[in-house]
């Protein structure tokens, strides 16, 4: 390969848009039943497990007793049954009542 077709293919490399896949996207859960620092640590480790997830944030949610849950993941396409499945049989305790994707770019 020749310097300059190398510098040309470095230059097309560099100026290509990411890949869908690998753009970072928030997922918004609404949940129920975290009410200790372990039940929170659970969620976060089993959401972790998901395709392309980098990061879980637990907050307080909007309703008395519900939390908000924001998953980032560069998979362009967990669903809620992705994330009852990653609780396993905690399913039962950590309810999911609503799982959306963010129109919001993650930071």
């Amino acid at each position: 390969m020749t310097r300059s077709a190398f510098f040309f293919a470095l230059l097309t490399l560099l100026t290509m848009p990411a890949m869908a896949g690998d753009t970072p996207v928030n997922y918004i859960a609404e949940m129920t039943g975290m009410v200790c620092a372990g039940c929170k640590d659970h969620v976060t480790t089993s959401f972790t497990k998901l395709e392309g997830v980098s990061k879980v944030q637990i907050v307080p949610g909007d309703k008395p007793g519900t939390q908000k849950v924001t998953v980032t993941s560069t998979s362009p396409s967990l669903t809620k049954e992705q994330a009852v499945t990653a609780l396993g049989a905690s399913a039962s305790t950590y309810i999911v009542h609503s799982w959306k994707k963010s129109e919001q770019p993650a930071n």
